[in-house]
């Protein structure tokens, strides 16, 4: 990250934010640098050692269908065991381990085993996401998941560089060196964060509270607050949302696949997609998001939900070949995808009550992981048999995503009139 733009967030975006989440934001960018990188080349580095398109989808829906164990503990842990804690011992294990193991993996059961420990990343999801924001007060939410976002994004500016050593050294090569480096790198950053942050007020009761249940009774705990969703106020139709966006993202993994198979562009030419996926959301940043926070959150997503539609019917009209259309519509899709993360997760936790904050949080990553498990496999099959056909498919989504939004937006509407 630039350091004019690093001192801006820190003199700026960051006045008046409690310890957890000015530090975590600090130092998002060490893992944004290494993540981001190798999420995005994930699918070409896969078929570069030989796997095949329905292998890379089985790896996806084997990683969800673990993610959905993982899941079912990782309240449980993160009460018993505090946000802090759970959060380093699990980044080392579901990150840098992995890591590892994708630097020197030849067969499909070498990244088996990396899905293995990655998706023991899902307990993490829970334990930062409130060690990040249980402290943040509810006005300052949407901008606290913006920057994260945002420093996601912008480390995608690193990916022409990746890109230039890609077209000299193969993609094989490059990427063996780039997840050493990130393993190490990664190491470092999840250490330096662990030193300075805390444990949450609400943490430190949720420890004293499941001290005394065994790990079986937290379990059966957190796995009954999904039957239990259905009493909390516009929680089952913004976790409705939250789940499709999921579904698609996952669907969405082929989408380098389908530019450089399909479409015939090549990996240096694809490593300007997140570099202009992150120069439109600068753009947002700084434009769009102080005007959408004026916004009720259910007017939002209808904005938000209407451009990711128009992005996704503008995927399948990009001629072959034709960089100039290909980079505007992933620009597009990219800002989208940013305001979406930012929105949904402020407007899920904006109905998440402050007691149990975790197992329904939890509860409602497991009922999403549980409706995704087949959407990378079901992706993989589709586009082995039609590359297009699986994009007709996410635009189609995409639709019914945009009816949601205006649904939610609707019955917001109505509450607030009603409370008027």
């Amino acid at each position: 990250m630039p350091p004019a733009l690093a001192r801006g967030l820190q003199f700026r975006a960051l006045a008046g934010l409690p310890r957890n989440a000015r530090n975590a934001i600090l130092m998002e960018p060490l893992w944004g640098v290494f993540g981001v990188v190798v999420l995005y080349y994930a699918p070409l580095y896969m078929s570069s050692v030989g796997l095949s398109n329905t292998q890379i989808g089985l790896l996806g829906s084997m990683s969800l269908a673990l993610s959905f164990l993982f899941q079912a503990m990782a309240a449980p842990i993160t009460n018993r065991v505090g946000r802090k804690r759970t959060t380093l011992i699990g980044d080392l294990v579901s990150w840098t381990l992995p890591m590892f193991v994708w630097a020197f993996a030849h067969s499909f059961t070498a990244f088996a085993l990396a899905a293995v420990l990655a998706a023991s990343g899902r307990i993490v999801s829970v334990s930062w996401s409130l060690l990040l924001i249980e402290d943040v007060e509810e006005w300052q939410r949407a901008r606290v998941f913006g920057i994260i976002n945002l420093i996601v994004t912008v480390c995608g500016l690193l990916t022409p560089l990746v890109g230039l050593v890609i077209a000299q050294h193969g993609i094989t090569a490059t990427m063996r060196g780039f997840y050493l480096l990130g393993g190490v790198g990664m190491t470092v950053m999840f250490l330096w964060r662990n030193a300075i942050t805390e444990e949450t007020r609400s943490g430190v009761a949720a420890m004293a509270q499941h001290r005394e249940l065994g790990l079986g009774q937290s379990v059966r705990h957190a796995l009954g607050m999904v039957a239990g969703m259905r009493g909390h106020p516009g929680l089952m139709g913004v976790t409705a949302f939250y789940l499709l966006t999921v579904f698609l993202e996952q669907l969405s993994l082929f989408q380098i696949l389908f530019l450089g198979q399909t479409l015939g562009f090549s990996a240096q030419t694809l490593s300007f997609v997140p570099f202009v996926a992150a120069s439109v959301t600068l753009l947002l940043y700084g434009v769009a998001l102080p005007r959408l926070s004026r916004l009720p959150l259910g007017r939002t997503l209808v904005v938000v939900r209407a451009l990711g539609l128009i992005g996704a019917v503008a995927l399948l009209l990009v001629p072959a070949g034709h960089t100039a259309a290909m980079l505007a519509v992933v620009g597009l899709l990219g800002g989208v995808t940013f305001l979406t993360l930012t929105y949904r997760d402020a407007a899920l936790f904006a109905r998440l009550p402050q007691d149990g904050t975790a197992d329904l949080y939890s509860a409602v990553q497991t009922l999403t992981l549980l409706c995704a498990i087949p959407a990378a496999g079901l992706a993989g099959a589709i586009f082995t048999a039609s590359p297009r056909g699986l994009f007709m498919l996410i635009a189609a989504l995409c639709a019914a995503l945009f009816l949601l939004a205006v649904w939610l937006a609707e019955r917001e509407r109505r509450t607030q009139a009603q409370a008027g």
